[in-house]
């Protein structure tokens, strides 16, 4: 599951008789809760709701499923300058910073760089290259300027000699590659009142809500205030 707006990518790996049941459920339960939690984010919190999505994930299918079934995902997600990533299982991340070590049971977060790329995959590629430590991948240099198309034959080549070494059909493996734009991604916009201005003159969007919230409460209180303290009427002139 790749959600290019949350920068958000997923790989699910099912096991038992449910299988497909928790992978599906799994990656739908993870993307649900970061869609709901993505805008009041920080980014040093990234790391730790990632992990608190995958832990929500395990319990929903122990709870949905009674334990016959179980998923392993590796999970990327990009959010406020940082990228997290969390693998669990025999899923697997790599990156190209780190010579394409394969990384398995294991959450880290890193600041964002044009540059950088990451390889998800599942456990029937993560099996294959597991006692050689790395993923062969020939790597000549950062990739955020190439063209998808120029990469292609590179990852064909990948695929092809994974299936020559395992037959199974969960070899699946998702390449990621960072450029400008994802340093941004998940920032909050801003409103400016004034171009010329605008580092004076600019303020978040909920500002003004905040703002009125404490007009109306104040106003709320002065009202309380003054009927108290107001004389009493009688009506019936007594």
């Amino acid at each position: 599951m790749v959600d290019a707006k949350l920068r958000l990518a997923v790989i699910t790996d099912g096991n038992g008789p449910q299988g497909l049941a928790a992978a599906e459920l799994t990656t739908r339960t993870i993307w649900s809760r970061i869609s709901e939690i993505a805008h009041i984010t920080s980014a040093n919190e990234t790391e730790s709701r990632l992990l608190e999505a995958v832990e929500l994930a395990a319990q929903t299918c122990i709870n949905e499923l009674s334990m016959t079934s179980t998923a392993e995902s590796a999970i990327v997600w990009i959010n406020r300058g940082v990228i997290a990533w969390v693998t669990a299982g025999h899923c697997a991340i790599a990156t190209n910073t780190d010579n394409w070590k394969i990384q398995m049971n294991k959450s880290l977060s890193l600041p964002v760089l044009a540059g950088q790329n990451f390889i998800l995959c599942s456990e029937g590629i993560s099996a294959i290259y597991r006692d050689k430590d790395k993923l062969p991948v020939n790597d000549s240099g950062n990739h955020y300027d190439t063209p998808e198309s120029a990469e292609q034959p590179r990852l064909e080549a990948f695929a092809q000699q994974a299936a020559a070494t395992y037959d199974g059909d969960d070899r699946s493996a998702i390449l990621i590659r960072l450029d400008k734009s994802d340093i941004t991604a998940g920032e909050p916009h801003e409103i400016e009142l004034f171009e010329n201005y605008n580092k004076e003159y600019s303020f978040p969007l909920w500002a003004p809500l905040a703002a009125a919230a404490g007009i109306a409460a104040s106003g709320l209180f002065a009202v309380f205030k003054l009927k108290k303290h107001l004389p009493r009427i009688n009506l019936n002139g007594k």
